[in-house]
């Protein structure tokens, strides 16, 4: 262990735990309540028996999780377990329910001593490290026994100032990591600036272009969520706080043939979201409920993760959440890869690349009343949604190939690892 971690190791311990516990406790006080009892598990692994020289996949939320998902499936002929370690309940939840990972599990708390003896246990021959997991002392535990990768690595707008600022940290933990497969120039410019060896760098690309619709939301039809053929369909996904209630505005005026589906970022915030309705005396159905559309109901609200990518296929229009309010915005791919058309908001950093991209063939919208016109629009030309939708998923199909290159640098690691 490096002086500098040692330092940071000390003052962590003494000086740091009162302050960070009582700023963070509200947000501590949700995820805990979001894990569901399981929160304990991110200090100490449960005792399975692990099989060593397996492949470490560290991820935060199910973004992360679906590029680890497509990457586990190109390794699967390598015959290396597969152990996912995922940051939030979502991900590890959606990990769970795939069945393509050899076990599942919280990833730990970033604590020497808790670091160190996760990866005793597992002892993987490779962590793979999904777009900007930099954890101290994840790497430098890993780093003792194991190779360690980053792939599809990016460094938002955001986020670079933050990692400049801590240049000596951020440079101890990317010269312990073997290969840095950037998905832009920027990216990989940005990896470089923070300290990383310019050797170790290169741009392989997103994966997240590569990835397809699954087959189980591929065989989704409007009839699983009770939605009329004939009806034109709107869905509203990964909502955050303030959005729902744009989406309800923006519809009502649609007439009494348009059906809409909230899906939220966090499904605990469904009981939240059922309280608007209550109070402004809108039936809503709810899919754990009822399984779709009842009787009298235009809103189906979503309370269960993994099935966003069958709901923006059996949509006309999607709505991608997180873009209204200021969050930044949530991946809107997978609707580019429905052919849908989409509408979003303002905020659209989180996704940066994809935006440039495919800033033409999207709707954005500069605020609530402005949604409210888009799904107008889109509802009165078939024509109009037609032609956005195909010429985004041209533009995305044409940026194809980077699961490929990945997974070849995964592979040669893995080899040169024996």
């Amino acid at each position: 262990m490096g002086l500098t971690l040692i330092i940071i190791n000390t003052v962590t311990l003494l000086f740091l735990p009162p302050l960070l516990f009582l700023a963070a406790l509200p947000s501590l006080y949700r995820y805990i309540k979001r894990s569901r009892g399981t929160f304990h598990q991110r200090f100490y692994l449960p005792g399975a028996d692990f099989i060593s020289g397996g492949v470490w996949f560290q991820a935060s939320s199910v973004g992360e999780v679906k590029l680890a998902l497509v990457l586990a499936a190109e390794l699967k002929d390598t015959g290396r377990p597969l152990y996912l370690f995922a940051m939030t309940p979502e991900g590890r939840a959606l990990a769970k329910t795939s069945g393509a990972f050899t076990g599942v599990y919280y990833a730990p708390v970033d604590i020497f001593f808790i670091t160190r003896s996760f990866m005793k246990k597992v002892a993987p021959a490779l962590v793979v490290l999904i777009e900007l997991q930099l954890w101290p002392n994840l790497i430098e535990s890993a780093s003792r026994h194991s190779k360690i990768a980053l792939v599809n690595g990016r460094v938002s707008d955001r986020s670079f100032p933050k990692y400049k600022l801590i240049k000596a940290l951020t440079r101890m933990m990317l010269e312990k990591i073997e290969v840095i497969s950037a998905r832009t120039k920027k990216d990989a410019d940005r990896f470089i600036a923070m300290g990383a060896d310019p050797a170790r760098v290169s741009v392989t690309g997103n994966i997240k272009y590569d990835i397809v619709a699954g087959p189980s939301a591929a065989r989704v039809s409007r009839k699983d969520y009770a939605v009329p053929e004939a009806a034109l369909a709107i869905s509203a996904g990964s909502t955050h706080r303030g959005e729902e209630e744009a989406v309800i505005d923006a519809v009502l005026p649609l007439g009494k043939d348009v059906y809409c589906i909230i899906a939220p970022r966090h499904i605990d915030r469904v009981r939240e979201i059922e309280r608007v309705f209550r109070r402004r005396k809108i039936p809503c159905s709810r899919f754990s409920r009822s399984g779709g559309f009842t009787p009298g109901s235009r809103f189906l609200l979503v309370d269960r993760i993994g099935l966003l990518d069958g709901i923006y296929g059996i949509s006309d229009i999607c709505f991608v959440g997180g873009s209204l309010v200021p969050h930044g915005g949530q991946n809107f791919v997978e609707a580019v890869r429905r052919k849908k058309a989409i509408v979003v908001g303002p905020h659209t950093g989180n996704f940066s690349e994809e935006f440039d991209i495919l800033k033409d063939e999207l709707f954005v919208v500069p605020d609530r009343a402005s949604l409210a016109k888009a799904f107008r629009e889109l509802a009165s030309s078939k024509e109009m949604r037609e032609k956005k939708a195909e010429a985004a998923f041209e533009k995305l199909d044409m940026l194809k190939g980077a699961l490929r290159r990945n997974t070849v640098v995964i592979k040669d690691l893995l080899l040169n690892n024996i």
